[in-house]
């Protein structure tokens, strides 16, 4: 007895947000925020229910384990400034996704981070709001014996 599946392909279709420079601007208050040091500005860009996805570690879930995720690992004193470069946005109406090339550097102008991002965003209120936030972290890892 035979069974056949049938499925049709699936299509990717690009469609670029009508909101492109609203949906950059998150991102870029992200830079703003935390050369001011204001973790707590940074926690706001995000859903109550959002999510990282940090390379090499667990989910963090809620803007308030996300703050302190923050406080531990983007403190003024490891990370000063952030630079995003490169935008890739998708999406339309309440959910945008944005991928860019990102940089992280410390007091002394040093990358401390290199990488790409990818965020996930709803509109809540009628603000852009970062929902799921993932990203590559490019610094070469040390060879296992």
């Amino acid at each position: 007895m035979a069974l056949t599946l049938q499925s049709a392909p699936a299509i990717a279709t690009t469609v670029h947000s009508s909101d492109d420079a609203a949906v950059k601007a998150v991102t870029e208050q992200f830079a703003t925020d935390l050369a001011k040091g204001d973790l707590k500005a940074i926690s706001l860009l995000y859903t109550g229910d959002a999510k990282l996805l940090p390379p090499n570690a667990t989910a963090i879930s809620g803007r308030a384990a996300i703050l302190t995720y923050f406080k531990k690992n983007l403190r003024p004193d490891l990370v000063a400034r952030a630079k995003f470069s490169h935008y890739e946005i998708y999406g339309g109406g309440d959910a945008a996704t944005s991928m860019s090339e990102m940089e992280m550097y410390d007091g002394k102008g040093r990358v401390v981070e290199r990488g790409r991002q990818i965020i996930v965003l709803i509109k809540q209120g009628g603000e852009w709001k970062i929902h799921r936030d993932m990203w590559s972290d490019n610094t070469p890892t040390m060879a296992c014996n």
